[in-house]
């Protein structure tokens, strides 16, 4: 069950990154979704986007230079010795201590844009948005 789920988040980020290369049509369709459901005003839109932007800018990068190191470090999994398999879990967690340090970082510039109530529905949006394209993804693959 927990392969079947890695080869569908896997499938899930290709596809993401060849609809967002495609004119850009899943970052609209993510921006959409999220003014929708936090109903934001066209005062509130004007300086939280700026601020959700250089939001997933940091966290793109940090996934690239974080995933592309962990990805390169478990290429040879049966031949990994303990002491670099400890190397990358270590990296892992740091990897994710550091994703936890942004979600902190912007959860607080989110709140000096946004009233509280909606910085919550944010990253439920988040999430929602994430699951909605998954299960089309999914039923795509079932067609």
């Amino acid at each position: 069950m927990k392969k079947y789920i890695y080869l569908l988040v896997i499938v899930a980020t290709i596809s993401l990154n060849a609809m967002a290369q495609k004119g850009g049509r899943l970052e609209a369709m993510k921006i959409g979704f999220i003014t929708e459901r936090l109903n934001l005003s066209s005062d509130e839109a004007k300086v939280f986007w700026p601020v959700y932007n250089k939001f997933t800018d940091d966290i793109k990068k940090l996934r690239q230079s974080s995933k592309g190191k962990i990805s390169e470090e478990m290429a040879d999994m049966p031949a990994m010795t303990d002491a670099e398999a400890e190397k990358v879990l270590n990296d892992m967690v740091n990897f994710k201590i550091q994703e936890a340090d942004l979600l902190k970082k912007y959860a607080a510039e989110f709140k000096k844009v946004l009233p509280v109530k909606k910085v919550v529905l944010l990253f439920k949006a988040e999430n929602d948005f994430k699951r909605e394209l998954l299960k089309k993804l999914s039923q795509r693959n079932r067609d």
